[in-house]
């Protein structure tokens, strides 16, 4: 029941964490490696985790034996990131004449094939391992990037060079891990269209380096649908002494408004145009949107004049308490009338051939003019 628990909350992981720009299912097969065909019994055992594999890649889960398990095994020590298993693999090695530019990589086939021109956000949890070593003493290992590549068809495993593909890659630097804690690499790209497979590497041209090794662990691995769109809804009019109020919630974002301030809402007191920045630093993306306000002279008159719309029917009802005739101009935001009619005391207007948006109704009689918004939805 535990184990069948972590798996449902790894394949919604992706969307539960920034919930506002997904809009996809994680297409990541067992994306936690807690499912199994057999318990690791040895090195390059990858496979028996279910959908992955990559040549010489390794395989550890808390119900292997010491040499493979979890937190304790050849590597290192370190707990799951989330549930008791996790992959591992040397990013690079150099110690000739044995190793020479020695890259590993993990593969596995997405759920579902990448449509083109959609953006996908991608998500996994790296650590170093223990064992990432340098020959030169006292020496920092240094790595610049680790990525993640998406192709049409499986990349064929190579161990001997840097691994390029016709494909797509998405890389994000590693400076900063260590083999305490898990650290998240978030990026974002936008698919070519029929790429189904990933491959998690380091793309890098390294060139000269010590003699050393690079090996890390990877867990919750995502692929996801997502976009970082939002709206601050149509240009509208408000009558004088009106406010209105604008308001952005996009999680894991920081705003910036037209006149620099920061928070997630902005109150609006006089016409003009506004507009505000999102920026998502996980993925490096910063996304905008405008709204025009204007003010008009709504009616002070002593004769009512009520309007009902109806969004079932797009009948428009229009009301008067006053024996005046009126000319009726329904007028769009820039300025176009598009219908014009007379009433007295009562009119039914079907709107069903107006677009949706905000409309200014403009009655006139030989005594006053009075103005009213109408918003079809």
């Amino acid at each position: 029941m535990k184990k069948a628990f972590y798996i449902i909350v790894l394949l919604l992981l992706c969307c539960l964490t920034t919930k506002a720009q997904i809009i996809g299912s994680n297409l990541v097969n067992n994306p936690s490696f807690e499912e199994y065909y057999n318990c690791p019994a040895g090195i390059g055992d990858l496979y028996d985790a279910k959908y992955w594999w990559g040549i010489s890649t390794d395989y550890f889960n808390a119900c292997a034996n010491a040499y493979d398990s979890v937190p304790l095994n050849w590597a290192g020590f370190q707990y799951a990131h989330m549930g008791v298993a996790y992959a591992g693999l040397t990013i690079y090695a150099n110690s000739l004449p044995v190793y020479n530019n020695y890259r590993e990589t993990i593969k596995t086939k997405l759920s579902d094939t990448l449509i083109a021109n959609k953006r996908y956000c991608i998500n996994f949890y790296i650590s170093l391992a223990e064992c990432t070593y340098t020959w030169i003493h006292n020496a920092d290992v240094i790595l610049d990037s680790i990525g993640m590549l998406f192709t049409n068809h499986q990349v064929q495993d190579n161990t001997s060079t840097q691994i390029l593909d016709n494909g797509i890659i998405v890389q994000n630097s590693i400076l900063n891990i260590d083999t305490i804690n898990w650290f998240k690499i978030s990026n974002s790209f936008i698919a070519t269209g029929g790429e189904q497979y990933i491959t998690i590497g380091n793309f890098d041209s390294i060139i000269n380096w010590i003699s050393s090794q690079v090996y890390v662990y990877i867990d919750d691995v995502s692929v996801c649908e997502c976009s970082f769109k939002f709206s601050l809804g149509n240009d509208t009019t408000l009558c004088n002494g009106q406010t209105l109020q604008l308001k952005v919630s996009m999680p894991n974002a920081t705003y910036t408004w037209q006149d620099g301030s920061t928070s997630s809402t902005y109150k609006v007191t006089q016409a003009g145009t506004y507009w505000v920045s999102a920026y998502f630093a996980d993925y490096n993306i910063t996304t905008t949107d405008t709204i025009n306000v204007a003010y008009i002279d709504c009616d002070t008159t002593e004769n009512i004049i009520s309007i009902y719309p109806n969004p079932a029917t797009d009948n428009l009802t229009i009301v008067t308490n006053s024996n005046e005739e009126y000319r009726l101009d329904i007028i769009n935001l820039i300025g176009q009338t598009i219908y014009t009619s007379y009433i007295n005391k009562k009119a039914v207007i079907n709107t069903s051939a107006f677009a949706k948006g905000v409309y200014i109704l403009k009655l006139s009689s030989d005594k006053e003019t009075v103005v009213r918004k109408f918003v079809k939805e």
